[in-house]
This record gives structure tokens, sequence and C-alpha cells, in this order.
């Protein structure tokens, strides 16, 4: 990173925001390549998706929820309930504590969520890239705590499940607060509602990042059902209306 950066970055915010994105991105895919052959699926997959951060993940604790959007119908293709399982045995060296320290990696339903390193800040200037030890990677069973998105479906009304496809939503950690994702605005943006079904559009790079919508969930389902719903101008709106 050039002084130039760094003083951008510390008048901009989003500018820095996006600096950090860029680095925890280079640093998680550095790690995921040098996976053995074995788990070529699980690297295409990271490869076709797009990196919007490591949120902090209050379910399991030092794990880092690896916030990812998949194109088109990548998701779904990707996707496998029941698929849970934990990659383990993997060491990066860290300059910073000058030693190997280790890595995980979460997998539900056959999707990368979680990376944990240990001893780490997960910033990029930790770490030695080119020190990725992963001859001794282990697969294991891991018991994810029951969906909150499955409790979250059958919470609904009939008429909602009429429309809504339960493999469409998943539930994400954002500002602190949980929302169930039910449609995908693409690049990492998102139409949710919160457990008290208020929709929200959820968009990265707008202000604020997370805003109400006046519409009830049912109305918004129907437009998206009778293709009523275009994504393009509402993402024009919020950033034009930057709030």
């Amino acid at each position: 990173m050039n002084i130039f950066q760094l003083v951008l970055g510390s008048i901009f915010p989003p500018y820095k925001i996006n600096i950090i994105r860029s680095e925890q991105n280079k640093l998680f895919q550095a790690i995921i390549s040098e996976l053995p052959t074995d788990y070529k699926e699980l690297q295409n997959q990271v490869l076709s998706g797009r990196f919007w951060g490591l949120e902090n993940w209050k379910c399991y604790s030092g794990f880092k929820f690896v916030s990812l959007s998949y194109p088109g119908e990548t998701y779904h293709q990707y996707k496998k309930r029941g698929g849970n399982f934990k990659i383990s045995g993997i060491k990066v060296f860290s300059k910073s504590n000058r030693k190997f320290e280790d890595v995980e990696i979460l997998v539900r339903d056959n999707l990368v969520q979680g990376l944990k390193i240990s001893n780490s800040d997960y910033l990029l200037k930790e770490f030695d890239l080119e020190r990725i030890d992963t001859g001794n990677v282990i697969i294991s069973t891991f018991n994810f705590l029951p969906d909150d998105t499955d409790i979250f479906y059958n919470s609904l009304s009939q008429d909602i499940k009429d429309i809504l496809n339960v493999d469409d939503i998943f539930d994400i950690d954002f500002n602190d607060r949980t929302f169930y994702v039910f449609y995908d605005l693409e690049d990492g943006n998102y139409l949710a509602v919160d457990k008290n079904l208020k929709v929200y559009s959820l968009v990265h790079d707008a202000k604020p990042m997370a805003k109400g919508m006046k519409i009830p969930f049912i109305e918004i389902l129907n437009e998206i059902y009778n293709n009523q719903f275009d994504k393009e101008v509402h993402l024009k709106e919020r950033y034009r209306n930057n709030g």
C-alpha cells in the first residue's frame, strides 16, 4: 500500500473499507488456493464468487463469517444441504508472531462460511503468504448450531411459504443485527427481513447500508414472483438518494 492510499483511506472511510476488503480477500484467496487438489471444487466455488469481507460471527467464537456472493445460479449449484464440515491442519506463517498460526475453515451446506486464524487480526501485513503449509490438512464433521434459517422459515405463515423457497434464504449478521436474506440484488447486496418481517435493503456502498423499506413482506414477495420488481431501478434509487 502506498502513501497515497494511506492518506486517502484516512480521509475517506469508504475507501479505507475497500482497501481492508481487498487485503482480506488476498489473504483468504491465498489460503484457499493452497488447499490440496481434493478441494478443487471448493476452490472453484470461491473463485466463482465475489468476496465482500470478513465479518464478526457471534455464533462461532474465533471464526469470521466469510461474506461471499455468487452470480446467477452459481449459489444453488454449489449449495448442498447437509454438507457440513471443518477443514483444519492448515498453517500460515505470522510475521508478527514469528511462528506458524493454525487456520480452520468452516463449510456449511457445501458453502465456505467461516475462517479462523489463531492469534490474528486478519490483516494482510501480518502474514507471509509464501509460507502456507497445507501438507497435513484434515476434514472433520462439524455440528453447526440449529439452523436459524429453518426455524425462521417454519415460523412463517403458509401464504408466504407458498411463494418463498427455503433454499433461497440464509441469515446474515449485518451491523450486529440478524437479517434473513430472501432476494439477491447481486454484488453482495440483498433484500432481507428481520425477525419481525420488516423488509430491508442491504446495499454495501449506499448510506445507510441497511435501509428499511415501507412495503409488507408478502407484497414485495408477490412483486418478485410476478416479475414486477426491478432490482436495477431499486439499486439506482439507493445510490442516487444515498440514504
